[in-house]
C-alpha cells in the first residue's frame, strides 16, 4: 500500500489530505481513498506504525498512527521551526524537518513530539532561485552524522548528533548553480544528490568527496529536476524532470554515471517517484495524477496502463 503527500487547498491543490493507493495485479495502482484530512502534508516518512507529515504551508510537523485497513490518526503535531517544511526524518529519537523558505533545519524530540533546536543557515546562489538558504532535505550519512541539502547555496551540509541534538561540522561546496535537492544511497555505498537546478546527479564518496558528476538525459532550459531512486540491481538510476515531463536514466558502472536516455514520464510535473521492486510509480503534481511503469531489464521504463487521477500529488510512500 502507498501513502501519498499532496497539496491542499493552501498551496493551491485540489486534494484534502493524505490518500491511500493499493497495487493491482498488473503492477499499476488504484485509488483507495482518503487516509486522513490534513493540511498540505508535502512529504510523508514511515517509522514503525507512525506516518510523520511536514505539514508546508501550516509549518508544522504532524504524526499519524496507522490504524485498520488504510485509515490514519493524527497523535501528534509540533511547530517545524521554520518556514514551508518541505522534509521530514525520523533519525533514532530524533525527527528533522527541512524548511525550505528560510533555510532552517528544526530538530525536534520524537516522544513526546516538541521542537528542540533550530539551526539557521545563510548563503545564496546565482541561479534566480537561490535567493537565500534553502533547506530542502536530510540524509543520515551514518550513526551520528546527519547531511542537509541547501539548494540556495549550492551547499550539503555535515552535522554530528549527539544526544539527539545536531552541531554543524563543516560544508561541501557543489558547483554553481547546482541547487542539491535529494539524496539517495546507492548500492555501492555511493551517495547520489540530485541537483535540481543543474540538472545533475552528482556523487560522493564514504568521505564526502566528488567522485563523479553527470549530467541527466533529456533536460532542457527551465526544467526543475525532482526526485532519486535506483533500480532494484542498482545497474540504473532515475530522476525526474519538472518542466519537459520526462523521467531521465543514468547507468552505474562502478564510480562511472552515463546518461542513458529519458521516457515520457506520462504526465504533467513529474514532482516524486518511487522504484518498487521492477515497477516504478510517479506522481504528477499539476495533472492530477500517478502513472505507472515496469522496468526491463534494460532499465527503460516501460508504462503499464493510462494514468489514475489523484489529486495533487507530490509524494510517494509505500508501508
Amino acid at each position: 500500500m502507498f501513502y501519498v503527500g499532496a497539496y491542499t487547498a493552501d498551496m493551491g491543490g485540489t486534494a484534502v489530505g493524505i490518500a491511500a493507493l493499493g497495487s493491482l495485479p498488473d503492477g499499476s495502482l488504484e485509488y483507495l481513498g482518503l487516509a486522513a484530512t490534513a493540511d498540505s502534508p508535502a512529504y510523508l516518512a514511515a517509522h514503525g506504525d507512525l506516518v510523520y507529515a511536514a505539514a508546508e504551508a501550516a509549518g508544522r510537523i504532524e504524526v499519524y498512527r496507522r490504524g485498520d485497513g488504510f485509515a490514519l490518526e493524527r497523535v501528534a503535531a509540533a511547530d517545524a521551526g521554520g518556514t514551508a517544511p518541505c522534509h521530514v526524518a525520523r533519525y533514532g529519537d530524533t525527527v528533522v524537518a527541512a524548511c525550505y523558505v528560510d533555510g532552517n533545519l528544526g530538530v525536534l524530540d520524537a516522544e513526546p513530539l516538541a521542537l528542540a533546536q533550530v539551526l539557521q543557515s545563510d548563503g545564496s546562489g546565482p541561479h534566480p532561485a537561490q535567493d537565500g538558504s534553502h533547506a530542502h532535505a536530510t540524509f543520515a550519512l551514518d550513526a551520528s552524522t546527519i547531511l542537509s541539502a541547501d539548494l540556495g547555496s549550492d551547499d550539503i551540509h555535515v552535522h554530528a548528533v549527539d544526544a539527539g541534538r545536531l552541531t554543524r561540522t563543516g560544508s561541501v561546496r557543489l558547483p554553481a548553480a547546482t541547487g542539491p535537492r535529494d539524496f539517495l544511497r546507492h548500492p555501492s555505498g555511493l551517495v547520489f544528490v540530485l541537483g535540481e537546478l543543474g540538472l545533475t546527479i552528482t556523487a560522493l564518496n564514504d568521505r564526502l568527496a566528488i567522485v563523479a558528476t553527470v549530467a541527466l538525459a533529456g533536460g532542457e532550459p527551465g526544467d526543475h529536476a525532482a526526485a532519486l531512486s535506483t533500480s532494484a540491481d542498482g545497474r540504473f538510476v532515475y530522476a525526474g524532470l519538472r518542466g519537459s515531463n520526462r523521467i531521465s536514466i543514468v547507468a552505474v558502472e562502478g564510480a562511472t554515471l552515463r546518461p542513458v536516455g529519458f521516457v515520457d514520464a506520462e504526465g504533467d510535473w513529474p514532482r516524486h517517484h518511487l522504484v518498487d521492486g521492477d515497477l516504478m510509480h510517479v506522481a504528477h503534481e499539476r495533472s492530477s495524477s500517478v502513472a505507472s511503469f515496469r522496468i526491463p531489464q534494460n532499465g527503460i521504463p516501460e508504462l503499464i496502463s493510462a494514468p489514475i487521477r489523484v489529486p495533487s500529488p507530490i509524494f510517494l510512500l509505500k508501508v
